[in-house]
């Protein structure tokens, strides 16, 4: 039996993330991770890129998609949906099970929590530990009450946007063999639990600066886009 160390929640420069490929591998190795998904937001273009590199790593197709009720972490699948901008939660996790995956509620305790939607369409697994959580207990007591009321395992991941911080938060997957085929069995099974820490405060705050500068600028653009339309309309 092997207890996999596995990283389930990167991102890269394909999304948001701030680091390549070769360079979050390379980090993943020396922190002595087994392997690690590449979960960029409705792309699975760092995913394939590192397949192409021989890294010994255990390489889990995967992506992040922001549902109406939720970011979901999909795991094992080397597709994506048809429409992912703002899809239905219940759509997509249908969807997924449908096509043989794995889906993840990411960083639930970080937002608001619909747990009512979460028991009637139950994900695979809860994202416990989110290394970019401000806080530690307050957020993985948050997350870990979640997961008690839907009955679901728990995971943990580091929502790495650079290198260094790749596999400060990461799952534990017990499996008889370093397969992605066994990861997703055992996953299934509920043989998996959370490790790590919280990323540096540094690391944090950068990447919760951002998420604030995204946010004003989408509600400055829409601002500006109904100021637009009322000129149109002569109002």
């Amino acid at each position: 039996m092997f207890s996999l160390k596995i990283d389930v929640h990167v991102h890269t420069a394909y999304s948001d993330g701030r680091g390549t490929v070769r360079e979050i591998l390379k980090i993943a190795k020396f922190k002595g991770l087994d392997g690690l998904a590449i979960t960029d937001h409705d792309c699975l273009k760092g995913y394939f890129k590192a397949k192409l590199y021989s890294s010994g790593l255990l390489v889990i197709p995967g992506y992040e998609v922001h549902t109406d009720a939720g970011h979901v972490l999909v795991l094992g699948l080397e597709l994506l949906p048809s429409e992912t901008r703002r899809i239905r939660y219940e759509e997509l996790v249908e969807w997924v099970r449908c096509m043989g995956g794995l889906t993840v509620l990411a960083h639930p305790a970080a937002g608001r929590i619909k747990l009512n939607r979460w028991i009637r369409c139950k994900p695979d697994a809860v994202e416990i530990l989110n290394a970019l959580y401000p806080l530690h207990g307050y957020f993985v007591h948050r997350g870990l009450n979640v997961a008690s009321k839907l009955g679901v395992p728990t995971v943990g991941g580091s929502d790495a946007h650079y290198p260094q911080n790749v596999g400060d938060a990461y799952t534990i997957v017990e499996s008889d063999n370093p397969s992605l085929k066994d990861f997703m069995e055992y996953f299934r099974r509920g043989s998996v639990y959370f490790g790590g820490r919280l990323s540096p405060l540094s690391s944090r705050l950068k990447v919760g600066l951002g998420y604030i500068i995204s946010m004003v600028g989408g509600y400055v653009e829409k601002i500006k886009t109904i100021r637009t339309n009322k000129k149109r309309r002569g109002l």
